[in-house]
C-alpha cells in the first residue's frame, strides 16, 4: 500500500478506535431522551440509560474476569458478556419506560438496538458479521436523525451529517466495502435504523 492511499486509511482506523460500538450506543441513549422531555428530567433518563446499558455491564464483567469468575459457558452463547449484560439491562430500561411513562424515542432507540442485535445473531451462521460493524451503520441513521431533530435547521443539519460521516467513516474502516462489511451493513440499517425510525414516528 502506498504512502499516499495509507493516509486515509489510518484516518479512518482512528475515527473507529475512539467511537467503540459502546460510545456510540450511548451517545443515542443520552441523546434520546430530551426529544420528549426536557431538562433535569430527560437527562435523569439519558444517565440512567446509559449507565445501565453501556457501563455497568462493561464494569461488572471487567471485574468478573479480573477475579477469574466467568465461566466459559458463556462464550458458547456466540456473544460477549458484555453484550448480554447490556441487553439485559436494555430490557430493564424498556420496563422502566412502561411503568414510568418515560421517554418514548429513548425506548424506540432500545428497540433498534435489540433488533439490530437480533437480527447479526440470525445471520451468524450463513456470515459471521462484526457487532462494530453493525452498530456503525445503525448509527449512520440514528444518531443523524436524533440530532436533527434536536436542532431543527442549519445547525441540526450540519451536526446529522457529520454524525453520519463519522459513522459511515467508522464502518468502512473495518472492511472496506467488504461483503462481510456490506451484510453488516444491511443489518444495521434495515433493523437498527429501521426498527428506530418506525417507533420514533409514534414517539413524537
Amino acid at each position: 500500500m502506498s504512502n499516499r492511499s495509507a493516509g486515509p486509511v489510518r484516518n479512518l482506523a482512528l475515527v473507529r478506535r475512539f467511537s467503540p460500538p459502546g460510545a456510540v450506543w450511548a451517545a443515542a441513549l443520552f441523546t434520546a431522551p430530551f426529544l420528549n422531555d426536557d431538562g433535569a428530567t430527560a437527562l435523569i433518563w439519558g444517565i440512567g440509560a446509559v449507565v445501565l446499558i453501556a457501563l455497568f455491564p462493561w464494569a461488572l464483567v471487567t471485574v468478573l474476569d479480573k477475579r477469574g469468575d466467568l465461566r466459559r459457558g458463556i462464550n458458547r452463547l456466540g456473544a460477549s458478556p458484555i453484550i448480554l449484560g447490556a441487553f439485559g439491562a436494555a430490557f430493564m430500561v424498556l420496563r422502566l419506560i412502561r411503568w414510568t411513562g418515560g421517554p418514548q424515542a429513548l425506548a424506540a432507540v432500545v428497540f433498534g438496538m435489540i433488533a439490530a442485535y437480533a437480527l447479526t445473531i440470525a445471520v451468524t451462521k450463513a456470515a459471521r458479521l462484526e457487532w462494530a460493524d453493525v452498530t456503525y451503520a445503525a448509527s449512520a441513521v440514528v444518531l443523524p436523525v436524533l440530532l436533527y431533530l434536536l436542532f431543527p435547521g442549519a445547525v441540526g443539519a450540519l451536526l446529522a451529517a457529520t454524525a453520519a460521516i463519522l459513522c459511515v467513516a467508522a464502518l468502512l474502516s473495518g472492511g472496506w466495502a467488504t461483503g462481510k462489511t456490506g451484510a453488516a451493513a444491511a443489518v444495521g440499517v434495515l433493523a437498527g435504523g429501521g426498527v428506530f425510525l418506525w417507533l420514533l414516528a409514534y414517539s413524537l
